[in-house]
């Protein structure tokens, strides 16, 4: 599988520490107050001194499909809070 960064093409899967920032990568279209989304997922963490959690929720069709909130231990950061609710919401 090649990759291709500023214009020059690699034969071989890139280390992580050398792939683009998504930032760099990322295209925003903006889109109508009309559109309609089949499906919608929200997602988030969040840290509160010790209290940190998760939490998502998916819809299809504008209907409830699954929900859940975790709490986490202490130790887990924000990131890592906002990386559990990806994961676990995939």
């Amino acid at each position: 599988m090649a990759t291709k960064i500023n214009n020059l093409e690699y034969d071989a899967p890139l280390e992580v520490r050398n792939w683009r920032h998504p930032a760099e990568i990322v295209i925003v279209y903006e889109v109508e107050n009309l559109t309609v989304y089949t499906v919608e997922v929200y997602m988030d963490g969040s840290k509160f001194g010790d209290n940190v959690g998760t939490a998502g929720v998916i819809f299809v069709n504008g209907k409830l499909v699954t929900f859940y909130s975790l709490k986490l231990h202490g130790h887990c950061s924000n990131n890592q809070a906002e990386q559990i609710a990806i994961i676990k919401t995939l």
